[in-house]
């Protein structure tokens, strides 16, 4: 009979399972269970696994944990790669800033080592943590999803197999297979959050809210998202139209869409069009919307937005691309890949500006508004504008948007 730790794995991985996986061990007990199971289920499925630990540099003990993972690693024979982390400035939020850094250190090492799934150990008492401090931060329907079992980030596919398995199952499986672990003594500090709502669960278990509970409200969250981002972008379908990387939107359709549809969709017409990883904040998007709803246009989070003759506009600001270089064949400001006859290493890649715009003939004819076009990308020659592809004032020139305009369809569905 199959257990359900390995029938956990193969939910996530049902199909056609990779020929390369990698797993994160931090050398914790979450952790350390998840790679002795995922070794049994590679072992099965003639799986090449990969294991990672990241050091963050801040705690003595870390040294321990690398050791602990390192011996079982060898004990195992399997590859294990440890980074280090010495990016932390003692600025802001200490944990975020480790989380942050922990997931690009990890995907890009999978990149190198052409690892496009990575498992990691988060829990069902990892889960009903983040769905509380969520909670507490008056999140909305897609806070309140908290973690999901798969997802895509950096261009790596994360599992995280354990979701709805508790913490204290994983430490029964661990004793019962004698093996060892390592307690991370900051999971006692209360002055880090997720520990203060550690002891909250115990109080609110007194009152029947368990972690069970919060578990299922969180994956009905996740399930409410699932159709509103369905919902979200049938709506785009509708009403969206994409010129040259600007988002164009019927403004008449757009006012008769739900508040919250709207609002999602205008969010994610500004995140895409900037790159970002996260939203902006709630009450900007709250007053950016209701300006656009008004007619007005608006700035936020690096782009510029402009309603005209019932279209709103959305494209990047051009100040916020002043420092953004790159050559030929690169990806510049993280979307736009321009091609041509060269690829000198002396040519440029930057904002058009609105000094070459005004000297390029018939720049109105392209139907885009002025400060979206002067934001396009440009090929520039020692301070010499070589060509505006978004204009195609030579056309043998290119620029396109990575993945497409499909793009930014697809991506609201790719939770």
């Amino acid at each position: 009979m199959i257990s359900p730790l390995i029938a956990a794995v193969e939910a996530q991985l049902s199909g056609r399972p990779p020929e390369r996986l990698g797993v994160a061990v931090s050398g914790g007990g979450d952790s350390v269970a998840l790679l002795s199971v995922m070794v049994e289920y590679a072992r099965t499925h003639e799986i090449e696994l990969h294991v990672i630990t990241v050091d963050h540099g801040l705690r003595a003990e870390a040294r321990e944990e690398v050791a602990l993972v390192t011996d079982m690693c060898a004990r195992w024979e399997l590859p294990h790669h440890v980074e280090y982390w010495t990016g932390w400035q003692g600025e802001g939020n200490l944990q975020a800033s480790a989380r942050d850094a922990r997931y690009e250190l990890i995907a890009d090492w999978a990149y190198g080592n052409q690892i496009g799934h990575v498992a990691l150990g988060h829990t069902a008492d990892d889960q009903a943590e983040t769905f509380l401090m969520r909670l507490a931060r008056g999140s909305g329907v897609d806070g309140l999803s908290a973690m999901a079992p798969r997802t895509v980030r950096f261009g790596i596919t994360w599992i995280r197999p354990f979701l709805r398995i508790e913490r204290s199952a994983l430490r029964s499986y661990l004793r019962a297979a004698q093996l060892e672990w390592c307690e991370d003594p900051s999971n006692e500090n209360r002055d880090f959050e997720r520990v203060r709502v550690r002891d909250a669960l115990t109080v609110l278990g007194s009152l029947g809210v368990h972690t069970d509970t919060l578990v299922d409200v969180a994956h009905h969250m996740s399930q409410a998202r699932e159709a509103l981002d369905w919902q979200t972008f049938l709506a785009a379908r509708d009403i969206t139209t994409m010129v040259q990387g600007v988002v164009a939107l019927d403004l008449r359709k757009f006012r008769m869409l739900p508040e919250e549809i709207g609002r999602r969709l205008l969010v994610h017409a500004l995140t895409w069009t900037s790159s970002s990883v996260y939203p902006p904040r709630g009450p900007a998007v709250a007053r950016t919307l209701e300006a656009v709803r008004a007619g007005r246009g608006a700035t936020l989070d690096g782009c510029q937005i402009q309603v005209k003759d019932h279209i709103v506009w959305v494209f990047r600001e051009l100040s916020a691309l002043e420092d953004v270089i790159c050559e030929v064949g690169d990806l510049w400001d993280d979307r736009w890949l321009v091609t041509g006859p060269e690829d000198d290493p002396d040519l440029e890649v930057r904002a058009l500006g609105y000094d070459a715009l005004t000297e390029i003939e018939n720049w109105r004819a392209v139907g885009l508004p002025r400060a979206a076009l002067a934001a396009s990308p440009a090929v520039w020659y020692d301070g010499q504008l070589v060509a505006a592809p978004a204009i195609g004032n030579d056309p043998e020139w290119r620029a396109e948007v990575d993945g497409g305009h499909d793009a930014f369809f697809a991506a609201l569905l790719s939770h």
